[in-house]
């Protein structure tokens, strides 16, 4: 015979009731600290209390809180006059049994009770959006940002955005731009990275892939253009000496004579290596526009008169451009001939024997080879640097605007103010900065900005430091331009660093840095923390 013994807890039977929450009154929490932030209160003050406070009623006529203190302390402070309360009658019949039916259920509560995922509650917010919800309903319903809304909405749609929300790695913004390059395992990771070592690392980075992401696209037009006629792209650019891909400046007509630059090249015979380089360009016309036709003078100041001949720095804007360099497959099917640099290499690839020394052909097209590589390498360069250095101003501007909006300057600005404005008297007349100041300030120019000090009556010093930091920052930013890091010093490390130089884009980055500003790599080189050569190397490799 067999005894089974019944291990089921009886439910005791409780009832919901609306009460005011000034009246119910707390019991012993294992809870011992509650924090009510600012997105549940507004949550209180837009739905309410949803789920019900548990509570139980003594022989007295209490009813003290058991699970549900944050809901009732936030419900007290937003004003609501009555939430719900699931009240139990007291089942203890003694405080010893009281106090542990307290506690057991109060660990038990708090310990079940789990967040949403990030990625569920991307998928629920996109749910509301699809029924037709505005963004900024749904951010006010659930206390969110409304750019956070969007960016969730964003996420929804993206198997990779979602992992990396819910690894933890991601916030919604963070993730939506993820979703952008979901199909660049490349950009995926590389965000992933910057994330990690927080700060403004992700935002460089994003400014960066951007900007690569267009010249790709570019560079996949122009790639089009030549394979359907039928002509070969080539991955890289081939050796001067390689005579399965020759250069058109090593090739002659079958006369020995320089190729005229309309030379015949058909698909069968030639390839094309594709770079990409900048050219200016006038913003009406489209029509390219030499650097030295534009007056470099006028710019940030539209009111400028630009010199006679030249033309005014705003009119001007600059365009990506993929450019073809030209290789012949098969000189010889193309009726063309080796330049006698490369007829000694011909040669000896045949098994002739060549005699030559270092004023033959061969010497010296390898010597000009060697400083035309040299001279690609470096245009190269500026142009990649560049580039970066076009990414991060976007960043760092940001990171200004909102420095500036605080209502206090951060440590150490009126000390870099006054040091600007001693070392440097032209620094407030030179480079036109005031446009930028306004634009930093979020106000419209620099009327606006001479408005904010007018009135001496009411204005707060506080505030008014703040102003006075951003004139000089923008005219430190407006001599801030992309070709900066070329002049950038070496050696100059450290906090508070500018203070021993010049007052240029050195000091205004160092300054940044100093007050939370993560530098990208190509403010490093400005700073003297790296140099160009590094990295491009590191630039050229990820792309």
């Amino acid at each position: 015979m067999s005894t089974t013994t019944d291990t089921t807890t009886e439910q005791v039977a409780g009832s919901v009731e609306y009460i005011d929450p000034q009246a119910l009154e707390f019991e012993d929490n294992v809870r011992d600290q509650v924090e009510l932030d600012k997105e549940f209160l507004a949550s209180l003050r837009e739905l309410g209390v949803i789920v019900p406070i548990i509570a139980v009623r003594d022989t007295e006529g209490r009813t003290l809180v058991r699970e549900g203190q944050c809901r009732t302390l936030g419900a007290r402070e937003v004003g609501l006059s009555s939430v719900p309360v699931y009240v139990l009658p007291t089942g203890a019949s003694d405080d010893d049994t009281a106090t542990a039916e307290r506690i057991v259920q109060q660990v038990v509560a708090n310990d079940r009770r789990y967040d949403l995922k990030k990625s569920q509650r991307a998928r629920a917010i996109q749910q509301l959006l699809d029924t037709g919800m505005s963004a900024t309903k749904v951010a006010k319903k659930l206390s969110m940002r409304r750019e956070d809304v969007k960016a969730a909405g964003a996420v929804s749609k993206s198997a990779t955005a979602l992992d990396a929300l819910d690894g933890g790695q991601l916030d919604f913004t963070q993730a939506e731009v993820l979703a952008e390059f979901q199909d660049d395992e490349d950009a995926v990771q590389r965000l992933l990275r910057a994330a990690h070592y927080g700060g403004s690392h992700f935002e460089h980075a994003v400014s960066s892939l951007r900007s690569a992401r267009e010249i790709n696209a570019l560079i996949a037009v122009a790639e089009k253009e030549y394979t359907e006629p039928g002509y070969t792209i080539l991955e890289d650019r081939p050796r001067w000496s390689d005579l399965s891909a020759v250069g058109l400046e090593y090739l002659r007509t079958s006369d020995d004579e320089q190729l005229p630059d309309d030379v015949e090249k058909k698909p069968e015979h030639w390839a094309v290596y594709l770079t990409d380089d900048c050219v200016y360009v006038d913003k009406t016309t489209g029509d390219e526009v030499a650097e030295g036709d534009i007056d470099w003078d006028t710019e940030n100041d539209d009111d400028a008169e630009p010199a006679e001949g030249l033309c005014h720095a705003s009119t001007i804007t600059e365009k990506t451009v993929i450019v073809p360099e030209w290789y012949c497959l098969d000189y010889a099917a193309a009726g063309l001939a080796l330049a006698p640099s490369l007829r000694n290499v011909a040669a000896r690839q045949a098994g002739s024997t060549i005699d030559s020394d270092d004023d033959s052909p061969e010497a010296i097209a390898e010597r000009e080879a060697a400083q035309q590589a040299a001279e690609r390498r470096e245009r190269r360069k500026v142009l990649v640097l560049n580039r970066l250095a076009d990414a991060a101003e976007s960043v760092r501007r940001d990171y200004v605007t909102k420095l500036l909006a605080r209502k206090t300057a951060p440590k150490g600005a009126a000390t870099f103010v006054a040091h600007c404005l001693t070392r440097d008297p032209y620094i407030l007349s030179q480079n036109h900065g005031s446009g930028l100041t306004a634009e930093l300030l979020g106000v419209k120019d620099e009327r606006a900005v001479r408005a904010m000090v007018n009135d001496f009556s009411t204005n707060i010093d506080a505030r008014a430091q703040v102003i006075s930091l951003a004139v000089v920052l923008g005219a430190l930013e407006a001599r801030t331009d992309k070709s900066v890091w070329r002049n950038a010093r070496t050696g100059i490390t450290g906090t508070a660093s500018y203070i021993a130089s010049t007052v240029g884009s050195d000091a205004y980055l160092q300054f940044l840095i100093d007050s939370g500003y993560q530098p990208s790599d190509i403010e490093k080189v400005i700073v003297g923390q790296r140099t160009a050569d590094d990295v491009y190397d590191e630039a050229t490799q990820e792309s």
